[in-house]
């Protein structure tokens, strides 16, 4: 599938970008229109760079917010085809939160690249997220959340236990409860072991899903996006289902959470 679409989109450009916005040098062929943010490309795809695979518009390299050319290594073609799929899918106008793995892929070369100090204030970050955890905050009524919690929550902690040996704490109300050491040091020393790109799926994974141990599931591919979202949103959902959905808000949440984990965990293919 990701080699026929290739095939169907040909040669592609260079812009930049930034925030979520498009952001493109001023030249005689690129108009007020473009700048704003209008679409201005015939055609994206990827480039064979050698030893990298550039992703393209109209044949010129995508660069990321921080100016860096928008390349991947070799055996991460699947991701490059991704984002050029990504930018093949505007329409008129450029939409960002339509742009999941291009964001999550700059983020990556531009924040962690060569960038050790990077790395490290990230992962101070979001080991924090360690003792805020929702999955060990869990609640003994009403009932509809208790066997939630059973079906989602439990599941997660158990893999942990098993996959990396740990024994995550976990508390009954509002007590605050505090990891052991030990245990935040292995974690630590999972992420920080993983490449520039897992790594910037780890953090996407994490601040979408509010939830450490869920951002490690779902980047070690095992939570499916639909059950990483209903682990995230467990509390959320008991409540829609107990008042009913605001619409245009939960609809649109939902649909936007999927997306960034879908791509927290494509990100990871092949991992």
């Amino acid at each position: 599938m990701l080699r026929t679409l290739a095939r169907k989109i040909p040669n592609p450009s260079r812009v930049t970008v930034r925030s979520f916005h498009l952001s493109v040098p001023r030249n005689d062929q690129m108009s007020r229109a473009e700048v704003s943010g209008k679409r201005f490309w015939e055609n994206a795809g990827i480039k064979d760079l050698g030893d990298r695979i550039a992703v393209t518009l109209d044949g010129r390299i995508l660069k990321t917010p921080a100016g860096n050319k928008l390349t991947l290594p070799k055996d991460q073609e699947h991701l490059a085809l991704m984002i050029a799929g990504e930018w093949h899918g505007q329409k008129s106008l450029l939409k960002s939160h339509s742009l999941p793995m291009t964001s999550l892929v700059a983020r990556a070369i531009d924040g962690f690249v060569g960038n050790e100090q990077g790395r490290k204030d990230t992962l101070d970050r979001l080991i924090k997220f360690l003792d805020t955890d929702s999955i060990c905050y869990q609640q003994d009524h009403p009932n509809s959340i208790v066997m939630a919690q059973k079906e989602h929550w439990d599941p997660i902690l158990k893999w942990i236990k098993d996959e990396y040996g740990l024994d995550i704490k976990i508390s009954h109300g509002i007590t605050y409860v505090q990891q052991d050491e030990d245990v935040k040091q292995k974690l630590r020393d999972i992420v920080s072991s993983m490449t520039d790109i897992e790594l910037s799926a780890f953090e996407r994974a994490t601040l979408t899903a509010k939830s450490f141990l869920i951002g490690l599931a779902v980047v070690r591919r095992h939570l499916s996006v639909e059950k990483a979202w209903l682990a995230a949103q467990l509390e959320v959902l008991d409540q829609i289902d107990r008042w009913g959905e605001v619409e245009d808000s939960h609809d649109i949440d939902r649909e936007l959470i999927k997306s960034q984990l879908a791509s927290a965990r494509l990100a990871n293919l092949g991992v």
